[in-house]
């Protein structure tokens, strides 16, 4: 069973103003499950896409919107949001602060071609 400091880990850029780090995934022996930190700067806004599989949003800084389906939520702290498969959805922070969350998804490499659809923009970097 291997232990991952993820707080040591390197974040690298995914979009303008928000990084992101590999907590669980290949590389750190998980088999099934993906989870990714996320930091967004105030203002940044992730664009609609939408997913094979579910995907479960855990807030752990800041304050975020979500919107599904052109419903919108807000979650903070200790705040979490789940994303049915299928379902177009948009995040980005809400308020003068960054925001910090985690992204969960059943699957390993939850970008690779095929497993995640654009309907806006374009789909993140995940070096």
């Amino acid at each position: 069973m291997p232990v991952v400091d993820y707080a040591v880990l390197p974040e690298f850029p995914m979009r303008a103003g928000i990084t992101g780090k590999w907590i669980s995934g290949g590389e750190h022996g998980a088999t099934t499950l993906s989870v990714l930190s996320n930091t967004a700067e105030p203002g940044v806004a992730v664009p609609r896409h939408f997913h094979e599989y579910e995907e479960v949003v855990l807030v752990e800084a800041g304050r975020i919107w979500v919107e599904l389906d052109k419903l919108r939520v807000t979650a903070g702290p200790g705040q979490s949001v789940i994303i049915p498969p299928h379902t177009p959805h948009a995040w980005g922070t809400e308020g003068a602060g960054a925001a910090r969350a985690l992204f969960i998804w059943p699957v390993l490499e939850p970008f690779a071609p095929g497993r995640s659809t654009y309907l806006d923009g374009v789909p993140p970097a995940v070096s």
